[in-house]
């Protein structure tokens, strides 16, 4: 377990946690309609931030003059900064670490690069630039596995406490919205023409919003400041559907298996809530409450905040528990606006109306594309007896590992193939026929996806394990530097000029990094823990290290792991199988 010190809201609601809970509790919303905003043909319900509020507010920060931020950099910032001095924290111990969530991060400047550098669309630039403005001397943490990146990345930060790399995590969740973003959802036809309705029986879809939410986490409880309540992050966990990268399982195997980690040993009696996901499209609110059915959870009260807020991507599983921690300080169950007639697929209990409770914990749920989902466990008080901490498993045992480069590869056995052509594209194609395939769906993936598939297959055939039998053990973790850029400027391509406007779902399906670990965990039924983290460079070193955590502090057996990086056309995927 690790403790909240510190936090900090900025959104349309407010600049600081108090004030976001208070226009929350007051049932203020965000979310209004918007027509001709970004230049989009469709008008749209969204929560967005007074960017010259915000220009104001940043003015007054001391900062380095000479750097000029962007929107997403600067919310981050006086996020982080707010937060921070509530813990009473130096940012530039280099006991502090950093970890960002983010999905899309600067995906704005594919359109205009507006005098920046051509590096800031990556998002290990911009998680740089906002630590450099800290005068932090460790490399940050970037976390971008799409919806689930705010609860994985408090995950990520409890093993870097646990494992005692650090003493304090200060966990940024950030993201705007842009052109790019709406157009993409609205090619799904998955938002709203109105202000969005979770759980209820007559949903239309989600809403979207901007919002950067920041926690500062310690190891130690001695270091919660005086005065200050035992704000306790008690457990977490990630699991994959295994099922579909943009749908949800309609059984909820990966949200149930994560809740089921989450509340082993735990009295579900003593929740005061349960803070959903709740999107407010059809199959994501059906799916969050049969994982609730499944786990006994139907009598405790279930939310959502995206009423308030709209749904605020990588940053919504940060600024979610934060708000959800305030409902325990203040006794008070917030009630899931929009919603007037519940209708799920299972009967759960909706909180329509605000409640008052003494309980002292709540259970946060959130899934998202890739098949990916999240549960954190958090206390407020005296937190439940730790459970017998695993020892560490030294480092973990390479089973095998295959590379894929522009125009060759080494297999696992250590043959090296090379390519007739010097197009990586047509070299990618050349080796699925190579190793003999026959999964149709290669031909409708990403190079991204194509790349780390085909490194999977290699490795996987040579642990025999490249078969479509569950399994519950075997986890995916990837890095790699350009996230889903590669795909992210081929969508950028059809809404750039606004006489050929065509924005694309299977495109847009593929801007987002985790998608080819979710490709991964779908093909070989794969329903552990998918991470995906965002480094500039490969570092082996980082990858075991993070392997070794994940052995040590949950009950993996096996991860497929490793460098998975495709960009302008050139490709590096360098993948491993570990076993623990």
């Amino acid at each position: 377990m690790i403790f909240n010190i510190g936090d900090n809201i900025v959104s349309p609601l407010g600049w600081t946690t108090a004030e976001n809970w208070s226009a929350a509790a007051a049932e203020q919303t965000g979310l209004r309609p918007y027509s001709h905003h970004f230049g989009l043909p469709e008008p749209f319900f969204a929560s967005l931030l007074d960017e010259d509020i915000l220009n104001e507010r940043f003015s007054k920060l001391p900062y380095n003059q000479e750097e000029n931020y962007t929107k997403v950099e600067k919310m981050a910032i006086l996020s982080a900064t707010d937060a921070l001095a509530n813990a009473g924290v130096n940012p530039a111990d280099p006991q502090v670490v950093f970890v960002f969530s983010t999905t899309k991060g600067n995906v704005e400047l594919l359109e205009d690069l507006r005098g920046y550098e051509p590096e800031r669309p990556y998002l290990w630039r911009s998680a740089q630039l906002v630590t450099r403005h800290f005068g932090n001397p460790n490399e940050p943490v970037v976390v971008s596995n799409a919806c689930i990146s705010g609860c994985a990345a408090q995950v990520a930060a409890a093993r870097l406490l646990q494992s005692h790399d650090y003493r304090y995590a200060v966990v940024i969740g950030a993201d705007v919205l842009s052109k790019f973003i709406i157009s993409g959802f609205q090619s799904f036809k998955a938002l709203s023409p109105e202000q969005c309705r979770p759980f209820d029986a007559d949903r239309t879809g989600l809403n979207l919003g901007e919002a950067a939410a920041t926690i500062v986490y310690a190891r130690n409880r001695a270091d919660i400041p005086a005065g200050k309540p035992c704000l306790c992050l008690t457990g977490g966990a990630i699991c994959n559907d295994a099922n579909h990268i943009s749908g949800p399982s309609r059984t909820a195997e990966g949200l149930y298996a994560a809740v089921s980690q989450v509340l082993d040993g735990f009295d579900v009696t003593d929740l005061a809530f349960v803070n959903a996901h709740g999107t407010a499209t059809r199959y994501n609110d059906d799916m969050e409450s049969v994982a609730m059915e499944r786990a006994h959870l139907t009598d405790i009260p279930v939310n959502s905040l995206k009423g308030y807020f709209g749904h605020t991507l990588g940053a919504a599983g940060v600024l979610e528990v934060i708000l959800s921690t305030q409902e325990l300080l203040h006794h008070r169950v917030l009630r899931t606006v929009g919603c007037e007639n519940p209708g799920t697929a299972a009967a759960v209990k909706v909180a329509q109306q605000p409640m008052e409770t003494s309980k002292t914990a709540f259970l946060k749920m959130i899934s998202g594309f890739g098949g990916g989902n999240a549960a954190l466990l958090v206390t407020v008080g005296e937190p439940p007896a730790a459970a017998e901490k695993a020892e560490a498993a030294g480092e973990p045992r390479i089973l095998a590992e295959a590379t894929i480069g522009d125009t060759s590869a080494i297999l696992p056995d250590g043959t090296r193939l090379s390519s007739t052509s010097s197009d990586t594209k047509q070299w990618l194609s050349e080796l699925y026929n190579h190793l003999g395939m026959a999964y149709p769906k290669f031909f409708k993936m990403d190079c991204l996806s194509k790349a780390g598939i085909l490194a999977a297959e290699m490795v996987m055939r040579a642990v025999g394990q490249a078969n479509e039998e569950l399994k519950n053990d075997w986890g995916v973790v990837c890095f790699n530097s350009a996230a889903s850029l590669d795909d992210d400027r081929t969508y950028q391509a059809t809404i750039q000029n606004p006489e050929n406007y065509f924005p694309s779902p299977s495109v847009f399906v593929y801007t987002l990094a985790n998608i080819v670990a979710g490709e991964m965990a779908i093909k070989y039924k794969l329903r552990g823990e998918t991470s995906f983290y965002i480094s500039e460079h490969f570092d082996k070193e980082k990858l075991k290290k993070a392997v070794a955590d994940i052995f040590a502090q949950t009950n993996a057996k096996h991860l497929l792991a490793g460098w998975v990086d495709y960009d302008n056309g050139h490709c590096n995927v360098q993948l491993f199988a570990f076993e623990n």
